[in-house]
């Protein structure tokens, strides 16, 4: 009978961790984009050209996933994104077999089929399931090493110090921030109390070799010998700057380039120095900060799920055929995704209380991981796809404060659990509540002076550039000069501009060498049309007008070619962008409708 049910439990996780996810992908084909886009772009590269490969990609992510996509472009045909999909899935998908096989003559049947069963049906992956992304990927490794470090706690099991390196060093191939989040579970999995020195030489070793092997691999591939990319101090930077509150995060380019703009031409330099540029904005206004780092553990942790919808139902995420039903099941399914998130987080809070009661040490060694995944990102970046696995290492708690509950005796169940699930409950109706209050007085206060922004713009043969100044208005994003073109991006200073408000790049331009004809590339990003006179784009070179465009006028949306001539050494011309206000309407916000994006173009 216990073979029996063993064998019907592992087939109902099966089919409940992967029917789901893929009937979900099957009807939306979750395109990837943007980072996820990247990742199947890097993996393809490996597949082509080798392990050692030097590219762009270096700068923004650890190798682990994309060496997993590289193998599986060896072994399935078809097209790398739609692979890259499927294979998510099935990955997400088998999560749920973790905690069952690890927990195995350790804890219950009906334990280890409610951790996986929450696992297999947690809405808020299901619907994330297709997106290509390092935080469904590293749940893999993050559940294993969590379900062993409670397995290691049970007084008759043993330590398994190389199997928890090898989960720590794959955690952090995924994500670098794992380093952190997962040491209270490598030390749970790799070591017995009372802990010696050959216990602790051992878990050492298990762990650092492999993580020295990946700073190696990194070290051969770049010339960087880390266990992280080195953009990490920009990335915390975008967190700090003024307005990132709207997305939890902002271009950081544009804010050097009001405060260090000389940084802008020395990418070492600026790599090198955009940690202390945070913490000096971060010391700049001590108490907003705080304030907002508090917000967004509390908003994420409950729109996270919802948040994340962008990347699986909305926009250039599914084929054109399928975005307006997408955009209608995410505006659907948003509520739902914070109501379900709030609920997780009140029963956290029950086990948390039950595992004080009963003094759990495998709850806390999870708690300590989820923690430590809140803290680091709401110190450095945010965005709500990061919290999927400490979310799953919550629904592994709620199993195991269920067990806690269990083996008191009968009498004593309710008087336990009662309670403490009653004050989660209520925690979860006041994040709900009072999330909005403070998400107001955040945004409320996060305002900035009007700056002055200098900056350089090349073409893509960085034979030519426009040194430009912005004193009215503002920068909205700014691209490092790359073998790719170069991009910048303006606005008015108000997203409700009144008329004749202007954002204006004051440029001076400049070339080298054989003088070769150039053109300046503006984009017109409003595609719906007739709604004529409310913003206007300009151009002009040596103050005369070349170019004039009502943004808003005609449908759609594309990029005007403005020529500037034969641009080479000795040229010298003024070229003036701006993007005006005529007579826009307060409410829509045409300051962000009209966000003028300007390149060079050779």
């Amino acid at each position: 009978m216990s073979r029996f049910a063993e064998r019907i439990s592992f087939l109902l996780l099966l089919i409940l961790g992967l029917t789901p996810r893929l009937l979900f992908i099957a009807h939306f084909p979750t395109i990837p984009v943007s980072d996820f886009n990247s990742l199947v772009v890097f993996g393809r590269a490996i597949h082509d050209h080798g392990l050692v490969i030097d590219g762009w990609f270096w700068d923004f992510f650890n190798p682990g996933l994309p060496l997993i996509l590289s193998m599986l472009f060896r072994i399935l045909p078809g097209d790398p994104g739609s692979v890259a999909r499927v294979a998510t899935a099935v990955a997400c998908g088998l999560l749920p077999l973790l905690p069952f096989f690890i927990w195995r003559r350790v804890l219950p049947l009906w334990v280890r089929v409610l951790a996986g069963g929450l696992l297999a049906v947690w809405p808020g992956q299901i619907v994330f399931s297709g997106v290509v992304a390092q935080d469904n990927w590293v749940m893999l490794p993050t559940v294993a090493l969590a379900a062993l470090a409670v397995r290691t706690r049970f007084p008759e099991e043993r330590a398994h110090p190389v199997i928890a390196g090898l989960l720590m060093a794959a955690c952090v191939a995924t994500r670098p921030e794992m380093l952190v989040v997962v040491v209270p579970l490598f030390f749970a999995a790799s070591m017995k109390w009372p802990v010696t020195m050959r216990q602790a030489g051992i878990a050492a070793v298990a762990v650092m070799a492999p993580l020295i092997l990946l700073a190696v691999y990194r070290g051969e591939a770049t010339g960087h010998f880390a266990l992280s990319t080195e953009h990490g101090g920009v990335s915390i930077l975008g967190s700090y700057v003024p307005g990132s509150t709207v997305n939890a995060w902002s271009d950081p380019y544009p804010f050097i380039a009001s405060v260090r703009p000389e940084l802008l031409r020395d990418r070492k330099t600026l790599l090198a120095q955009s940690t202390s540029l945070a913490v000096h904005e971060a010391l700049r206004r001590p108490g907003f900060q705080v304030a907002r780092i508090v917000w967004m553990v509390w908003h994420y942790g409950l729109t996270g799920e919802g948040a994340s919808l962008y990347w699986s139902l909305r926009g250039e995420a599914l084929p054109p055929r399928l975005r307006a039903e997408g955009a209608d099941t995410a505006q659907s399914l948003e509520k739902p995704l914070r109501y379900e998130m709030a609920l997780i987080q009140g029963l956290f809070l029950a086990a948390l209380l039950i595992a004080v009661r009963r003094r759990s040490v495998p709850i806390f060694v999870l708690a300590a991981a989820v923690v430590l995944k809140y803290l680091i990102h709401a110190l450095i970046v945010v965005q709500g796809r990061y919290f999927y696995p400490a979310t799953a290492l919550e629904l592994l708690a709620l199993a195991l404060a269920a067990y806690e509950v269990w083996k008191v005796v009968p009498a004593d169940r309710l008087r336990l659990a009662g309670p403490t699930v009653g004050i989660g409950i209520l925690c979860a109706l006041g994040l709900l509540y009072f999330r909005l209050n403070l998400t107001n007085y955040v945004h409320a206060h996060d305002v900035d002076e009007q700056r002055t922004f200098q900056f350089p713009l090349a073409d893509q043969e960085h034979d030519a550039e426009l040194s430009c100044v912005v004193n009215r208005g503002v920068l909205t994003q700014l691209d490092l000069p790359r073998e790719s073109v170069q991009t910048a991006a303006i606005r008015t200073f108000d997203i409700d501009p009144t008329p004749g408000e202007a954002g204006v790049a004051a440029c001076e331009l400049s070339g080298s060498g054989t003088p070769r004809p150039l053109t300046l590339r503006v984009l017109d990003p409003y595609a719906p049309g007739g709604l004529a006179d409310r913003m206007l784009q300009r151009v002009e070179v040596d103050g005369v007008e070349v170019y004039s465009h009502d943004v808003a006028q005609d449908p759609g949306s594309g990029w005007a070619r403005i020529p500037l001539g034969d641009v080479g050494a000795g040229t010298n011309r003024k070229v003036v962008i701006e993007v005006r206000a005529l007579h826009p309407e307060r409410g829509p916000g045409w300051g962000s409708a009209a966000v003028t994006t300007f390149q060079l173009w050779r």
